[in-house]
């Protein structure tokens, strides 16, 4: 026998109280660890994981992925109209006296004072003109378009990313140059102020090398404060801190060269989201029609019924009546005249695909065009690419003789520090070149409708005689 070790069982009413209770003082702590910041990435970071990253935690993409399921919803919402619909109501009355009659100078009750009255409805449409059937398929088809629109913004997504990463990555690089200017800028500078205190050359010389460091610290100024807003676009595209400084992995870069323009632009017909929405905007004009003309066809549908009334709360007792019921049957509506609204409908679905076919034609000539215009855009990156190569050689020829030169005293200071500033921009541009060549073939992807490769395409939209390389830096990593 246990006297007093014996433990009570907590009421269910108790028990409802503290899960209440607990829902209550867990509730914050779930919508803030719901609103908290995305987990940073792994580093280093490659094209494809940062890619692969922002497509997982950009705001503006996420929101285009709800929106999707929202129309998924309407969808729903539009099959369910095939569906019986059943109803129910509850009707409880009370008169201040008992309804009567009088019959013959006779009165005597017709009703109860309390009536209490269950009703259920079921109605099933049997045919709508094809009304339903229309509000289906154009529900689908907005599914459709909505995921066209959310494939255009991954492909935008992708971009943006794509061209953020290149650019941070050609913001270091320009950097990386600024500071070696400024690096051997300082080396000219003091080499300068010895040769003027031995009496080898004059101020002027050391003035020039003082006016060449400042303005090499100005671009260095310049390429900093640049490099830390191109650090932050990627950070916003990607959801993280902006401040959060990344390091990115760079991989070789294969100079490819890019099909036929003219298989480029029936690629783009096939890919292009933007195109096959406004074809599918199409075809939900003409839906738009059927659905239109359906009120011109008489509206079909069954129904059922069922009832019960009493003066108690189930219904059971009605001394007046039978306490229940039930019918069934066919309902039949056929609109003769609504002053030409059907038609107007109707017509409003023509001319409003007539206007999408325009701007579809419209559309195809502005794809050839941006196709067109990256496809040429990547040709001249790729000569300005190659022309930059040799003209940094050439700039690393030209500073090595050039120092040769003032050592033995056959030029004078100024040769020098020209042949530095010469050397510094064309490391500017070869770099820009390179990048831009990288950032030419993303605006050429983007204009596709999405990477292609060579192999998958057919021998006649291929270039001949040009092979793929990999491209090192002809100055450092």
């Amino acid at each position: 026998m246990n006297c007093g070790n014996e433990k009570r069982p907590v009421s269910p009413v108790v028990h409802r109280i503290l899960v209440f209770l607990l829902m209550l003082l867990t509730w914050p702590l779930a919508a803030s660890a719901s609103d908290a910041p995305s987990p940073p990435p792994i580093e280093p970071l490659t094209l494809a994981s940062s890619i692969a990253y922002g497509l997982e935690h950009n705001r503006n993409y996420l929101s285009v992925r709800q929106e999707v399921e929202v129309v998924n919803q309407q969808v729903r919402q539009s099959r369910a109209d095939f569906f019986p619909k059943v109803d129910a109501n509850f009707l409880y009355r009370s008169w201040k006296d008992a309804p009567y009659a009088v019959f013959e100078s006779m009165q005597f009750e017709i009703a109860p004072q309390n009536v209490n009255r269950w009703e259920f409805h079921l109605n099933q449409p049997l045919f709508t003109g094809f009304a339903l059937s229309a509000q289906l398929n154009i529900a689908k088809m907005n599914l459709r378009i909505s995921e066209y629109r959310q494939e255009e913004t991954r492909l935008n997504t992708v971009h943006s990313i794509e061209r953020a990463f290149w650019n941070v990555l050609l913001g270091q690089k320009l950097l990386q140059v600024a500071r070696d200017n400024v690096s051997s800028l300082e080396v000219q500078r003091r080499n300068a102020q010895a040769n003027y205190d031995q009496g080898l050359v004059a101020l002027n010389d050391v003035l020039k090398a003082d006016v060449a460091l400042a303005a090499s610290r100005q671009r260095e100024r310049s390429a900093t404060k640049q490099l830390t807003i191109l650090r932050s676009r990627l950070n916003q595209l990607l959801d993280i801190d902006l401040k959060q400084v990344l390091t990115l992995h760079e991989e070789e870069i294969p100079m490819r060269e890019a099909p036929a323009l003219e298989h480029l632009c029936a690629v783009a017909d096939e890919k292009r989201p933007e195109y096959l929405s406004i074809e599918t905007s199409i075809r939900q004009a003409g839906e738009g029609i059927t659905a239109a003309r359906s009120r011109y066809y008489p509206k079909l549908s069954g129904f059922a019924q069922y009832y019960r009334e009493g003066n108690d709360i189930l219904g059971n007792n009605n001394p007046f009546g039978n306490n229940d019921n039930a019918a069934v049957g066919l309902r039949v509506d056929w609109n003769w005249f609504e002053g030409g609204k059907t038609d107007a409908a109707e017509k409003e679905y023509k001319y409003r695909r007539k206007a999408l076919e325009e701007k579809r034609s419209d559309l195809k000539q502005q794809i050839h065009l941006q196709v067109e215009d990256a496809y040429e855009q990547l040709g001249v990156a790729q000569e300005n690419l190659r022309t930059a190569e040799a003209a940094l050689k050439q700039a690393e020829e030209n500073e090595r003789m050039t120092t040769i030169q003032y050592r033995e005293q056959l030029v004078i200071f100024l040769e020098v520090l020209n042949a530095q500033v010469l050397l510094s921009q064309s490391r500017v541009d070869y770099y820009e070149a390179l990048y831009g060549f990288k950032l030419a073939w993303a605006d050429l992807e983007r204009a596709v409708g999405g990477p292609f490769l060579e192999d998958t395409l057919p021998q006649n939209a291929r270039k001949t005689g040009k092979s793929e390389s990999s491209r090192a830096h002809p100055y450092g990593q």
